[in-house]
């Protein structure tokens, strides 16, 4: 449930959240600052996705495809693909995913679902990067009380993390919306998804960094690139993005 790595700066570390299928776009925004794909066996650049892979785009597969395939991408779980494993068990009720962008799901061989949903639902719920002396978290929407990173990831290590809690860490809005001001202990800074921010422009709440730019919609989204030096969104150089209508490329803002 939780993967710890420590990381060599040398090449780029890159962020973003919530692809909910939209796997052109991430690969056109990929393209576009340079990623360096690996080499010779060698990984070079390094994308982490924060959860929310799949429902609601046109091409969630091929997003956990490039997961599974792409040594270079990792990615943790979000909401949506926990809502559709527990919606692909045997006798289950589907409406809920349906409703929520899983439609897709009846266009593709049930057995090729299952077999990505049984790859996404070994996914970590979170990651601890060492990156140059900061310590950086990954969760899809939240910490749970008491904000204690070291504690949380304990529970995940030691699989004891509560049912209610690991619902907290993928579905909450409560912290996003009311509280502006916690920290987050024992990290430097945490990168989350699932709210969607205003403005394509990252929301820093205490040491909690919300990075979801809504890349649902097919045309924008955020991606941020860790650098060394300064503190919570200065780790991160922040790159918002739309596609222009006219050229059908994309144009940084």
């Amino acid at each position: 449930m939780h993967e710890y790595l420590q990381l060599d700066p040398h090449y780029d570390i890159y962020f973003l959240s919530d692809p909910h299928g939209q796997y052109a776009l991430l690969q056109d925004v990929l393209k576009e600052v340079g990623f360096r794909y690996p080499l010779d066996g060698e990984i070079r650049d390094r994308l982490f996705i924060l959860g929310d892979m799949i429902d609601r785009g046109p091409d969630s597969m091929a997003i956990l495809k490039a997961v599974q395939d792409c040594p270079a991408i990792y990615a943790i779980q979000g909401n949506h693909e926990q809502m559709a494993c527990s919606a692909m068990k045997d006798n289950a009720d589907r409406s809920l995913w349906i409703m929520n962008g899983g439609r897709w799901h009846e266009d593709v061989a049930i057995a090729d679902v299952r077999k990505m949903l049984d790859f996404a639902a070994n996914l970590p719920l979170c990651y601890t990067l060492q990156i140059n002396g900061h310590r950086i978290g990954l969760v899809h929407a939240a910490v749970p009380a008491p904000c204690d990173w070291q504690q949380f990831t304990q529970c995940c290590n030691d699989r004891t993390l509560s049912k209610e809690d690991q619902y907290y860490a993928v579905w909450d809005r409560t912290v996003f919306t009311h509280d502006e001001h916690s920290v987050v202990s024992h990290i430097d800074a945490v990168l989350m998804g699932h709210n969607i921010v205003s403005g394509l422009k990252a929301k820093v709440s205490g040491n909690r960094v919300y990075i979801d730019g809504a890349m649902s919609m097919g045309d924008r989204g955020l991606l941020l690139k860790y650098r060394r030096g300064g503190e919570v969104l200065g780790l991160f150089q922040v790159f918002s993005f739309l596609r222009e209508e006219s050229t059908d490329g994309l144009m940084w803002i």
